[in-house]
């Protein structure tokens, strides 16, 4: 078995998910009986305290948070603290080293222009796969491109993905050289489903290599342990694990925590302008969100970000792991007894008894888009198209279906019949 499938064991929490009661906090299943939603690694159904959050700002005590003296905003600069806080514990991290931004997107931009522009030298290299998600690579081709206006020579080189999913470690070996300074990767694949290996490429780049990690598709449904992990930065969207767009955070590992710089200010940052340009507060004591976050935050999604946690908190993290699994076991079981399926590298090549909720293929003949049209028809959204990175082919058009704790069986079962009855 591929090791990069292996679940990582509960400790002690019970894995055990009553997925008709999970299922239930959810409106939009009550609203729409028929669907069959398919596409969580885009964006995660909201639970019903994550609705009430959302109503109750905007019904009761909408303000600006530390914007004023009076007691809204004064409260909900607390909540928005209080939610730091609870993050932070859920991620195991220090409240100070974690700094609330838009999404991952924000986060994956903020690490690597926070970072790199104030870092790189001249003849330093970066490593990327540019099979992962585009966020978390064309950010440093923007940091590569602003220095060499700086006349800095920054190489950008490209490690491989493995046939079976996750990246080629000896792809990584041979690009490793005294110069590289940062790796960017993610957690979880979002195209291909599989644990990238976070801890292997941390023992093969050794402790001076910064590592950016995309962790999009693992926060909220597999255990994300900032201690364990070993990283740099640690990004992630809060709407992926059931929150409202528009929030999502960065962790900043201590040891980098003084080299990086704010790339955005506004009027509660804390510089001074001075006859020499601007001058930052150099306290290390400094919370890092007082330096890095700007303008009025997305409140109301930040106070999301609270309940969706208690939601994740109480469900069990465990428990929500164990559900995704089967689901990602029973329907890659389901996918191989249709004619001409082509997986793409995932669970569907490693043939993995564990996985993360995701699976991509396609068929021989017909088009993955049309596919989607067809299945649409009929209730059932998944997606299909490039999934934000690179094609190395056409025929990596690959359709994904990626599911949550509230999936079921009985939602397989449907949509392999549908896709059986379109093959002809």
């Amino acid at each position: 078995m591929n090791k990069s499938c292996q679940l990582n064991p509960g400790t002690g929490a019970t894995t055990t998910l009553d997925v008709q009661a999970f299922r239930a906090n959810f409106p939009i299943f009550s609203n729409h009986p028929d669907l069959i939603y398919l596409d969580s690694a885009s964006t995660t159904q909201k639970p019903q305290t994550v609705v009430d959050a959302l109503f109750d700002y905007y019904s009761n005590n909408c303000a600006n948070a530390g914007r004023a003296s009076y007691s809204w905003s004064t409260q909900l600069s607390r909540s928005i603290e209080e939610t730091r806080a609870k993050v932070a514990q859920f991620l195991n991290c220090e409240q100070k080293n974690l700094v609330f931004t838009s999404g991952a997107t924000d986060s994956l931009n903020l690490a690597a222009l926070g970072y790199g522009l104030n870092n790189l030298e001249d003849g330093d290299e970066i490593l990327l796969c540019p099979q992962d998600h585009k966020s978390a690579v064309l950010p440093w081709y923007i940091v590569q491109s602003m220095l060499a206006d700086q006349g800095k020579k920054i190489t950008i080189k490209h490690f491989a993905i493995h046939e079976v999913g996750d990246y080629d470690l000896r792809s990584i070996k041979e690009l490793l050289t005294p110069r590289t300074k940062v790796l960017a990767m993610a957690h979880i694949h979002h195209v291909f489903g599989l644990d990238m290996e976070v801890n292997k490429i941390r023992e093969i780049v050794g402790s001076e290599v910064v590592i950016s990690l995309d962790c999009s598709q693992s926060v909220g449904h597999t255990k994300v342990d900032a201690k364990a992990l070993d990283v740099e930065f640690i990004s992630f969207s809060g709407h992926k694990m059931f929150a409202a767009p528009g929030c999502g955070g960065l962790y900043i590992n201590p040891r980098v925590a003084d080299k990086i710089k704010p790339v955005r200010l506004g009027g509660q940052s804390p510089v001074a302008i001075t006859d020499h340009g601007l001058e930052y507060s150099t306290n290390p004591s400094r919370p890092l969100h007082q330096l890095l976050e700007c303008g009025t935050q997305n409140i109301p999604a930040i106070l999301s970000l609270s309940k969706a946690v208690d939601f994740i908190t109480e469900a069990g993290i465990e428990a929500i792991e164990a559900q995704l699994s089967d689901l990602t076991v029973y329907l890659w079981q389901k996918l191989t007894t249709l004619p001409g399926i082509v997986f793409a590298p995932g669970i569907g090549i490693c043939r993995c008894d564990s996985g993360f909720g995701i699976i991509s293929f396609r068929f021989e003949q017909i088009s993955s888009l049309d596919l989607t049209f067809m299945l649409d028809a009929e209730e059932i959204f998944v997606r299909a198209g490039d999934h934000c990175s690179e094609k190395k082919h056409e025929e990596d058009d690959y359709l994904r279906v990626s599911m949550h704790a509230y999936n079921t069986r009985e939602e397989i079962d449907q949509l392999v019949e549908i896709l059986e009855s379109n093959l002809g």
